[in-house]
Order: structure tokens, then C-alpha cells, then sequence
């Protein structure tokens, strides 16, 4: 039986960029993966957009309860619900290249003592350019080290099973959810790097 992976989805406003995140998913060369999609009270029709990818493929599951709730709820919630055994983040304004998925299955799966993996990611600019490599991944991986610097960015892939261990995303949180998360992670498992771009991460600030 195939190894079935759980994306979540947090959606604010996003309507320009959401296709092209959603399209890439459809794109993978993994066809069995479900997205969760959880629509924080957007009010551009990113909902609608959402919405209508969901009722063309169930893979894509539509949440939310319709009130800005801030991206530590948005994750946490989409997590509870994740039907796969691995689990990860794609952000509304991103994209994963096509091998995303297969890629980081297939390394985590050839290393079982693993609780997460993380991949080396493109920048790219709002027309969807490429602008150069990541920088944060420079940084070799070890848990005092990423104390200090977030280096597991993107793309991370988790097992379930070490997400629920360490409680999910913490709902409380409205930023840095996401590096939160992994230094939990790293208290009670390896993590290991693959150095591979999967990711095309929207750089838009300095």
C-alpha cells in the first residue's frame, strides 16, 4: 500500500499566488497525497479559489471556520485531521517542484530512525522567477545549532507519528509556528538534510 502524505495548506489572502501552489501539487510525480487547505477568513476569494480545486480532485480538502485565526491555529487544525503518515507544509504563496514529494518520501524511507527531513529550496520572485538558492540551508544541521538559526526551512516532511509525539503545531502561536515545531521535533528525533531543491519559496522582504 502506498504511503499516502498530508500537506497543509494555510490560506490569508492569497489569491494571486494560490493557483500556482495548488497546481504544483497537482504536478507532483507522487500522485498519493491529500491537501489540506485551511482558508483563515481570506476575503480576496481565496476561499472560492480553494473551493474550486476541491470540487474538481478530493484531494484537496477545503477547512476553516470562516474567522482570521492566525496561522498556529490554521496548522494545528489542519494537522489533527491529516489522514497520511507523513505530514508537511506547503505555504499559499510557494510552490514544490514536481520530485517534491517522491523525493523526500523515498529519504525518509530509507531512514527510518528519522522523525523529519528538510530539503534545500529556490527563492523566487512574485512573477514566479527564480531569484538564486536559499540561504538559510547553508548552515549544517544540528539540534543546538538550529537553537540559534532556522536552517530546517524548506521543504520539511514529517512522519505523523513524531508531529502528534510532540504535540503538533502550537495553535497559540501567530508567527514562527513553523520553527517552533522543529525545535520540538529535534528534542526527541534525528533530522537529517537532503540537499535537494524541492521548494520555490516566495522571497519578498530583505
Amino acid at each position: 500500500m502506498q504511503s499516502l502524505v498530508s500537506i497543509a495548506t494555510p490560506v490569508y489572502n492569497t489569491a494571486r499566488f494560490l493557483p500556482a501552489a495548488l497546481d504544483s501539487l497537482l504536478a507532483q510525480d507522487y500522485p498519493h497525497w491529500e491537501c489540506l487547505v485551511w482558508d483563515d477568513g481570506s476575503t480576496d476569494g481565496s476561499g472560492e479559489i480553494a473551493a474550486g480545486y476541491a470540487a474538481r480532485d478530493p484531494r484537496f480538502r477545503v477547512l476553516g471556520n470562516g474567522q482570521r485565526n492566525g496561522v498556529g491555529v490554521a496548522l494545528a487544525s489542519a494537522m489533527e485531521v491529516a489522514r497520511g503518515g507523513y505530514v508537511g507544509v506547503l505555504d499559499a504563496d510557494d510552490a514544490l517542484t514536481p520530485e517534491a514529494l517522491s523525493a523526500m518520501l523515498a529519504f525518509l524511507q530509507q531512514r527510518p530512525q528519522l522523525g523529519m527531513a528538510y530539503s534545500q529550496y529556490v527563492e523566487i520572485d512574485e512573477d514566479g522567477n527564480d531569484i538564486g538558492p536559499g540561504r538559510r540551508c547553508n548552515t549544517p544541521y544540528s539540534p543546538h545549532q538550529l537553537l540559534v538559526e532556522f536552517m530546517t526551512y524548506h521543504f520539511r516532511l514529517a512522519r505523523i507519528e513524531a508531529c502528534r509525539a510532540v504535540g503538533g503545531y502550537d495553535r497559540a502561536l501567530t508567527v514562527s509556528a513553523d520553527y517552533d515545531f522543529c525545535l520540538r521535533v529535534s528534542e526527541g528525533y534525528p533530522i537529517e538534510y537532503l540537499v535537494l531543491p524541492l521548494y520555490r519559496y516566495l522571497f519578498c522582504c530583505v
